[in-house]
C-alpha cells in the first residue's frame, strides 16, 4: 500500500517545481503541509499524497480562462517571514544597497548599469512625487527609438533609466546614489551633514527592501502587459498605475498619520490599524526590522515610539507591523514630505516590475481570466 504522505522533495518532484515554489504554494494557501519533528530533532515538512496529486492534475489540465500558477525566480517569500531576492536574504541585500540589489534582481552586472540620466524638461504644474515618476516614464518612452525592442538587455536598460531619470526629475540632482539624491532634496535647511548621511542610509534601506515582493497586484499587471507584448516602458507604466492606490504605494500615508497620532496621544487606534497586518506574513514582516534599524540611527526616539506602538497593537489586535509602518517611522524620523513613502515605494519597485516582465515575455498571452457566467 502506498504511503499517504509525501516528503517535500517528493511533492516538489511530483509537481515539477522547485522546493522554493512548493513553499510559496504553502504560503499562498494553494496546498497544505504538516510540520513534524524528525529523528534528529529537525523540523520536517510532509504533504498529503492526495493533495499533491490533485494539484498536479490541476496544473497539467488548466481549465480555459484560469490563471496559471506562476513560477518565478525573482523573489522567494513565505508566511513565516522569509524574504529573499534571487536567493539573497533581504537583510544581506540591504547591506549591498539599492543599486546593486536592483541589478541583482534584474539579472545584470553592476558595471552595465548607468544610474545617471538627464531630466531635459521640467514637469509641468506641481504634481505629486509618484506622478513625476509616471510622467517621466511616459516622456522617456516617447523618445526611445528602440521602444518596441523586447530584448532583455534593452528591457534592463529601460528599468535603470526609468529610476535614474525619475530621480533626477524629482530632485533636480544628477550625481550620487538614488538615496543620496532623495535625502539631499528632502533635507530641511540648514543641512546637518551627519544627519543627512543617516537619512540617506535609511532611504537606501527602504528602497532596497521594496525592490520586489513576489506576485503583487502590480507585478501581475506588469506581467499581463508583458504577455501581450507591450513595450518595456508601457509594462512599467502598467505596473506603476496598478500600485498607485491606497492599498500599495500610498499605504504609508495612513500609517504615518497613525504613528504621529500615537506619538501625540499614546492611544492605540481601533482595528484595522494602518501599517499593521499582512496578507502573506503571519508573523513579523522581515522588512520592518531592517528598515527600523536604519531609522534608529536617524531618530532613536521615533524608532522607540514605533516599537512601542507595535507592542501595543500586537497585544490589543494580534497583528504585526508591515513595511508601511516602517516607512511611516522613516518619514516621521527624517521629517520627510508626506508623500515620501509613496515616492520611495514607486521608485524602488521599478526594477522588480521589469524582472517579472522579463520572465513573462517568453510565455506570451497566458494570463487570460474569464468572467463567471
Amino acid at each position: 500500500m502506498r504511503a499517504s504522505w509525501m516528503t517535500s522533495e517528493q511533492a516538489a518532484e511530483a509537481l515539477g517545481v522547485r522546493l522554493s515554489t512548493l513553499y510559496a504554494y504553502v504560503s499562498r494557501g494553494v496546498i497544505a503541509r504538516e510540520v513534524s519533528t524528525g529523528p534528529e530533532g529537525q523540523r520536517v515538512s510532509r504533504f498529503r499524497r492526495d493533495d499533491v496529486l490533485a494539484l498536479a492534475r490541476a496544473r497539467s489540465r488548466p481549465r480555459a480562462g484560469a490563471l496559471p500558477l506562476i513560477e518565478s525566480e525573482v523573489t522567494q517569500l513565505d508566511a513565516s517571514g522569509r524574504l529573499a531576492f534571487r536567493g539573497v536574504d533581504v537583510a544581506d541585500c540591504a547591506a549591498w544597497g539599492f543599486e546593486r540589489t536592483a541589478c541583482h534582481v534584474l539579472g545584470m552586472s553592476d558595471a552595465d548599469a548607468t544610474w545617471r540620466a538627464e531630466a531635459e524638461e521640467t514637469v509641468p504644474g506641481d504634481p505629486a512625487g509618484a506622478d513625476v515618476v509616471r510622467w517621466t516614464v511616459m516622456r522617456w518612452a516617447a523618445r526611445d527609438r528602440e521602444r518596441t525592442c523586447l530584448e532583455p538587455g534593452h528591457c534592463r536598460e529601460v528599468a535603470v533609466t526609468a529610476v535614474a531619470a525619475s530621480t533626477t526629475a524629482l530632485t533636480g540632482l544628477r550625481d550620487g546614489t538614488v538615496a543620496e539624491r532623495l535625502a539631499r532634496a528632502w533635507a530641511p535647511e540648514p543641512v546637518d551633514d551627519a544627519r543627512l548621511a543617516g537619512v540617506g542610509r535609511a532611504l537606501d534601506a527602504a528602497l532596497t527592501v521594496l525592490v520586489d515582493h513576489e506576485l503583487t497586484a502590480s507585478t501581475l499587471a506588469a506581467r499581463t502587459a508583458a504577455g501581450v507584448g507591450a513595450d518595456p516602458w508601457m509594462v512599467l507604466l502598467t505596473g506603476l498605475a496598478a500600485m498607485s492606490g491606497r492599498a500599495q504605494a500610498g499605504a504609508s500615508r495612513a500609517a504615518t498619520r497613525a504613528l504621529r497620532a500615537w506619538i501625540a496621544t499614546r492611544t492605540v487606534p481601533d482595528a484595522p490599524v494602518p501599517g499593521f497586518g499582512h496578507k502573506v506574513y503571519v508573523g513579523p514582516d522581515p522588512r520592518v526590522a531592517v528598515l527600523l534599524d536604519r531609522v534608529a540611527d536617524v531618530s532613536p526616539d521615533v524608532a522607540d515610539a514605533a516599537d512601542d506602538l507595535a507592542v501595543r497593537v500586537a497585544r490589543e489586535h494580534s497583528v504585526h507591523p508591515n513595511v508601511d509602518a516602517a516607512l511611516a517611522a522613516l518619514t516621521v524620523a527624517a521629517d520627510l514630505p508626506a508623500d515620501a513613502g509613496e515616492v520611495v515605494f514607486t521608485l524602488a519597485r521599478i526594477p522588480g516590475l521589469m524582472a517579472h516582465a522579463l520572465e513573462e515575455y517568453p510565455n506570451g498571452l497566458r494570463l487570460r481570466p474569464r468572467a463567471l457566467a
